[in-house]
């Protein structure tokens, strides 16, 4: 199968074409607009049997071309940016749009089990309202500190703008997660009966999961999650460390879900200490309840897609 690259940008795209051997094949670039995803579109008609690899699928500046693709029926994986920065930094330094659309494609060539990406008009939505709420809520907290370190002798207009400006991004908060809330109710309600889990997290984790059926498994779920321990091994000596890769927004979910846990729930309480006695650090023993965590969000979310009913938690 042809493999074509693609590296998106809100005015260009970069595509490059690989074949099984991972021998370039050809190389476009074009403007993104109307034309140029049209020729983008036509010139993919010259590699039969093609699948598109796609750096950061979920952009909004991504949508028009695929809204294309899917039109026509193409096959598209989405890239996570991890991946295609940790391919080029195997590979040596040098960075332009043609060496990020061949490495693009040259993390499908070597993860042919990544599920395909499949558009859905509620997540796109939700990855809106989540990533807009988390940069107005980094916002909202810098000017909280800066508020609070005001000297005394600050005038009386300064500190009422800088509380103008908070009410704000309160006000825009709040709206941001009413939305949030009327979209998770639609698509996953059963996400709010979890412990630790509340609108802003269920928001983030249908805005990152999109359909849980393309995990075919509970353990690729988790490794997705960067919740599963990874093996590193060499000879006789073998062990299992952190997993630093996987979807650090969905890893950041288990996090607090395990620290709201540990701070209400009497079995998670219980977990965590039995690891301690068995010789584990506290971080260790975290690390191992983020992936029990990780097999409950699992399991609820495939309740949610075939609407049976809630599974009791781990």
């Amino acid at each position: 199968m042809i493999i074509l690259g693609l590296d998106p940008h809100p005015t260009t795209h970069t595509a490059v074409a690989l074949d099984s051997r991972g021998v370039v094949l050809d190389s476009l670039s074009v403007q993104n607009n109307a034309d140029g995803l049209n020729q983008l579109c036509a010139w993919s008609t010259r590699f039969e049997g093609h699948c598109w690899a796609i750096e950061g699928a979920g952009n909004r500046y991504v949508a028009p071309l695929l809204a294309l693709l899917f039109g026509r029926n193409q096959l598209v994986y989405h890239i996570h940016p991890s991946l295609t920065s940790q391919y080029r930094a195997r590979r040596g330094k040098k960075k332009n749009d043609l060496v990020d659309a061949e490495n693009v494609a040259r993390v499908l060539l070597a993860n042919p089990q990544l599920p395909p990406y499949q558009l859905s008009t509620q997540r796109t939505r939700l990855q809106e309202l989540s990533r807009t709420r988390d940069k107005l809520a980094q916002q909202r907290k810098a000017n909280q500190m800066m508020l609070e370190a005001l000297p005394d002798t600050t005038t009386d207009s300064l500190s009422t703008a800088l509380q103008a400006v908070l009410t704000s991004l309160e006000a825009a908060l709040k709206e941001l997660e009413y939305a949030m809330a009327t979209l998770v109710a639609q698509v996953a309600p059963t996400l709010l009966t979890l412990q630790g889990i509340g609108v802003v997290l269920a928001g983030t984790v249908l805005a990152e999961v999109g359909d849980i059926e393309r995990f075919e498994h509970v353990n690729h779920f988790a490794s997705y999650c960067g919740a599963a321990p990874v093996e590193r091994g060499s000879g006789k000596n073998t062990r299992w460390c952190v997993n630093v890769g996987g979807n650090r927004q969905l890893n950041r979910v288990l996090h607090l879900m395990a620290l709201t846990r540990l701070r209400c729930d009497e079995r998670t309480k219980t977990f965590v200490a039995k690891k301690e006695q068995e010789g584990k650090t506290k971080r260790a023993a975290l690390r191992a309840l983020k992936t029990h965590l990780a097999r409950e969000l699992y399991r609820t979310l495939h309740v949610c897609h075939m609407g049976g009913p809630i599974p009791a938690p781990s």
